[in-house]
Protein backbone atom coordinates (compact mmCIF):
# COMPACT_ATOMS: atom_id res chain seq x y z
CA UNK A 1 0.00 0.00 0.00
CA UNK A 2 2.81 2.13 0.86
CA UNK A 3 4.25 1.47 -2.60
CA UNK A 4 0.97 2.88 -4.37
CA UNK A 5 0.83 5.82 -2.49
CA UNK A 6 4.27 6.44 -3.41
CA UNK A 7 3.89 5.22 -7.34
CA UNK A 8 0.65 7.87 -7.19
CA UNK A 9 3.25 11.05 -5.49
CA UNK A 10 6.01 10.32 -7.89
CA UNK A 11 3.52 10.31 -11.08
CA UNK A 12 1.50 13.45 -9.93
CA UNK A 13 5.10 15.44 -9.48
CA UNK A 14 6.25 14.33 -12.53
CA UNK A 15 3.10 15.74 -13.98
CA UNK A 16 3.41 18.65 -12.50
CA UNK A 17 7.13 18.76 -13.15
CA UNK A 18 6.82 18.24 -16.91
CA UNK A 19 3.74 20.86 -17.31
CA UNK A 20 6.12 23.75 -16.46
CA UNK A 21 5.16 27.21 -15.27
CA UNK A 22 1.43 28.18 -15.64
CA UNK A 23 0.35 30.40 -17.85
CA UNK A 24 -1.50 33.93 -17.33
CA UNK A 25 -4.91 34.38 -18.18
CA UNK A 26 -4.77 35.69 -21.86
CA UNK A 27 -5.60 39.99 -21.52
CA UNK A 28 -8.93 40.79 -22.25
CA UNK A 29 -9.73 42.67 -25.75
CA UNK A 30 -12.69 44.71 -25.94
CA UNK A 31 -14.59 43.57 -30.11
CA UNK A 32 -18.19 45.32 -30.15
CA UNK A 33 -20.96 43.46 -31.85
CA UNK A 34 -21.14 45.20 -35.48
CA UNK A 35 -24.93 45.45 -35.09
CA UNK A 36 -24.47 47.93 -38.60
CA UNK A 37 -24.06 45.07 -40.53
CA UNK A 38 -26.52 42.29 -38.69
CA UNK A 39 -29.17 44.28 -38.07
CA UNK A 40 -29.59 47.90 -39.24
CA UNK A 41 -28.50 46.92 -42.91
CA UNK A 42 -31.03 43.92 -43.60
CA UNK A 43 -33.67 46.44 -42.02
CA UNK A 44 -33.78 49.06 -43.71
CA UNK A 45 -33.65 46.95 -46.95
CA UNK A 46 -36.74 45.95 -46.19
CA UNK A 47 -38.19 48.66 -44.83
CA UNK A 48 -37.60 50.28 -48.42
CA UNK A 49 -38.79 47.40 -50.73
CA UNK A 50 -41.79 47.32 -48.14
CA UNK A 51 -42.19 51.25 -48.68
CA UNK A 52 -41.64 51.78 -52.56
CA UNK A 53 -44.08 48.35 -52.92
CA UNK A 54 -47.03 49.79 -50.94
CA UNK A 55 -46.53 53.49 -52.66
CA UNK A 56 -46.74 52.00 -56.01
CA UNK A 57 -49.80 49.89 -55.25
CA UNK A 58 -51.08 52.82 -53.59
CA UNK A 59 -50.96 54.83 -56.62
CA UNK A 60 -52.19 52.27 -59.06
CA UNK A 61 -55.53 51.45 -56.89
CA UNK A 62 -56.65 55.56 -56.40
CA UNK A 63 -55.47 55.43 -60.13
CA UNK A 64 -58.07 52.64 -61.07
CA UNK A 65 -60.11 54.01 -58.50
CA UNK A 66 -60.36 57.68 -60.18
CA UNK A 67 -60.97 56.34 -64.13
CA UNK A 68 -63.72 54.01 -62.10
CA UNK A 69 -67.41 55.59 -63.39
CA UNK A 70 -69.18 53.65 -60.54
CA UNK A 71 -66.92 55.77 -58.29
CA UNK A 72 -67.85 58.86 -59.87
CA UNK A 73 -71.41 58.51 -59.91
CA UNK A 74 -71.02 57.94 -56.39
CA UNK A 75 -69.12 60.92 -55.67
CA UNK A 76 -71.10 63.13 -57.36
CA UNK A 77 -74.06 62.31 -55.83
CA UNK A 78 -72.65 62.20 -52.22
CA UNK A 79 -69.87 64.54 -52.41
CA UNK A 80 -70.20 67.71 -50.88
CA UNK A 81 -69.28 71.05 -52.53
CA UNK A 82 -67.42 73.34 -50.75
CA UNK A 83 -68.88 76.72 -50.87
CA UNK A 84 -66.53 79.82 -52.69
CA UNK A 85 -66.43 82.20 -50.34
CA UNK A 86 -67.05 85.65 -51.12
CA UNK A 87 -66.46 89.16 -49.75
CA UNK A 88 -68.41 89.92 -46.78
CA UNK A 89 -70.12 93.39 -46.75
CA UNK A 90 -68.06 96.49 -45.62
CA UNK A 91 -64.49 97.23 -45.40
CA UNK A 92 -63.13 93.88 -44.38
CA UNK A 93 -61.86 91.02 -47.80
CA UNK A 94 -62.89 88.29 -44.81
CA UNK A 95 -65.03 85.87 -46.28
CA UNK A 96 -68.60 86.11 -44.93
CA UNK A 97 -68.50 83.41 -41.35
CA UNK A 98 -72.47 82.71 -42.14
CA UNK A 99 -70.68 80.37 -45.17
CA UNK A 100 -69.13 77.89 -42.77
CA UNK A 101 -71.10 75.19 -41.08
CA UNK A 102 -69.16 75.46 -37.85
CA UNK A 103 -70.74 78.87 -36.96
CA UNK A 104 -73.93 77.32 -37.49
CA UNK A 105 -73.88 75.29 -33.97
CA UNK A 106 -76.17 76.38 -31.13
CA UNK A 107 -74.02 78.09 -28.07
CA UNK A 108 -74.47 76.06 -25.23
CA UNK A 109 -74.50 78.84 -22.75
CA UNK A 110 -76.49 82.08 -23.60
CA UNK A 111 -74.36 85.39 -22.44
CA UNK A 112 -75.90 88.00 -19.76
CA UNK A 113 -75.89 91.61 -20.03
CA UNK A 114 -73.48 93.32 -18.05
CA UNK A 115 -74.93 94.46 -14.70
CA UNK A 116 -73.84 98.16 -13.44
CA UNK A 117 -74.37 99.16 -9.99
CA UNK A 118 -76.96 102.07 -9.25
Amino acid sequence: MLRTFAAGVAAVGLALAAAGPAAAQQPLTFKPIDTENLIVKPTDQAAGLFSGVSRISSRIIAGSLDQNGFVKTINNLFGRKTPTPGPQPGFSALPNPGLYPSTRYPNSFQPAMPVYPR
